[in-house]
């Protein structure tokens, strides 16, 4: 019943709210919640523990290596811990969400959704998450620009005095870029374009949950007359609707529903169609980070391949080296080089598996060729947020470093169960040989 009018049984459960209690879409048969389904419930909890811990242990233990080396190695540590700060704000973001979807507005979001979707607290989240993936992402295309220059370079990665501020430089506009980018939707002179839509309270029955400016013509056409629809902005609506309500009825009580209030998990809003005044700007941001992706893929392809022509070089020079030494300096480039393929090849992979599916799902919606807008959780949990756990195992080569720790421990162990069978206080077998005065268990990385 909407307004003490039976409604069209069709229109029950069809997404759009026709009833005063909102009771058509929030009833036994459906409803919503911020996270819908247990599967994305339980992945926001992990994907964002996850990369909170390891982001954080990554940005402190390059907070302690910050000052060591040369310039080249600490724009190198900067730009990784720009990328774990980005990252551990999508971790904070994807904890807010699953905190307060689960203890706040587990049971009663769909009936309370506008309460939160107009708040500041959701606006906050969608900020840091779009600065965090933003902070991300730029700093790793900035990161393999610099890397595909230096190792291009004949200055062996140092770089020059009078660049030192021009990088630093960079640093700086890439966080302006990203808390502008971030910011912009909030802007009050930019309501005409980033306002989704008006939530007046329950007294005002002419207008069902979110009430778009088609639905606000509608009505005022119907009340005024005549209407220009091109020039009718929100304060212009507000002062309009206002007219409508003599002093009986008060101030006429209306939240307006921000950019970041699309959707309960407070996302940017990726999922635009060919009407919406939003498409410009939010098509900017999808181009800018399919750039970026771009970037970095070409940065890193460029970076493998001079690798693989230097180490044809050093063989070619190894050949006369003495035998057993030659060899085993080749090796060692040989594991260098594999590793750095594993760790190119797993940049270039996870960045496309993010980036491409959604960027297809952006144009496919846009088209109107399929409606997204359910795969917003998708997008926020899944998508765009598994890079924040693997780059810091990438970058910060974290699984590489708990392997060395594993081997130190092992090879303890096996020295202290070789010290307790020893006779004499002498090992009965010693398992170090020794090659050329270089230990051989000492080879392994």
């Amino acid at each position: 019943e909407a307004n003490g009018v039976l409604i069209d049984p069709t229109k029950k459960c069809n997404g759009v709210i026709d009833c005063i209690d909102f009771s058509d879409e929030c009833n036994s048969e459906c409803g919503k919640e911020i996270i819908n389904g247990v599967f994305l419930k339980v992945f926001a909890w992990l994907i964002g523990g996850v990369s909170v811990c390891l982001n954080a242990f990554s940005i402190y233990n390059g907070a302690s290596k910050l000052g060591q080396g040369n310039r080249n190695s600490k724009f190198n540590v900067t730009a990784k811990i720009m990328i774990n700060i980005g990252d551990l704000l999508t971790g904070i973001y994807l904890l807010t969400i699953a905190t307060v979807d689960t203890f706040f507005h587990r049971a009663n979001y769909c009936q309370d959704q506008f309460t939160w979707l107009t708040s500041r607290s959701c606006a906050g989240i969608g900020i840091m998450m779009t600065f965090g993936s933003s902070l991300s992402l730029f700093s790793m295309a900035y990161l393999s620009l610099f890397r595909a220059k230096t190792l291009g370079s004949s200055s062996l990665m140092i770089v020059p005095e009078t660049l030192s501020w021009k990088y630093l430089s960079g640093f700086g506009m890439i966080i302006v870029v990203a808390v502008t980018l971030a910011l912009i939707p909030l802007l009050p002179v930019l309501e005409n374009f980033f306002v989704n839509g008006i939530f007046y309270d329950k007294s005002i029955r002419i207008f069902m949950g979110s009430a778009k400016k088609d639905d606000h013509f509608s009505v005022l056409k119907a009340y005024y007359g005549k209407i220009a629809k091109d020039e009718l902005s929100w304060s212009e609506i507000g002062r309009l609707t206002n007219l409508m309500f003599t002093d009986d009825y008060g101030q006429v009580g209306r939240k307006k529903i921000p950019f970041y209030g699309n959707e309960g998990v407070c996302l940017f809003k990726y999922f635009v169609k060919t009407d919406d005044p939003q498409k410009l700007f939010v098509w900017l941001n999808i181009t800018i980070d399919v750039l970026c992706f771009l970037i970095i893929s070409i940065c890193y392809i460029k970076i493998n391949t001079n690798a693989r022509k230097s180490r044809s070089k050093a063989s070619e020079n190894m050949r006369g080296a003495a035998g057993k030494q030659g060899n085993l300096v080749q090796r060692k480039q040989n594991k260098s080089l594999d590793r750095l393929q594993r760790n190119v090849a797993m940049i270039i992979l996870t960045d496309f598996l993010c980036w491409i599916p959604f960027f297809v799902i952006c144009v496919l919606h846009t088209l109107e060729i399929i409606d997204a807008s359910f795969l917003y959780s998708y997008s926020s949990i899944l998508i765009l947020s598994i890079n924040s756990i693997v780059n810091p195992l990438i970058y910060n080569e974290i699984v590489s470093k708990l392997k060395v720790k594993m081997k130190q421990f092992l090879n303890c162990f096996e020295e202290c169960c070789t010290a307790s069978s020893a006779d004499g206080g002498i090992p009965m077998n010693n398992p170090t040989d020794v090659l050329g005065g270089i230990p051989m268990n000492n080879l392994a990385d």
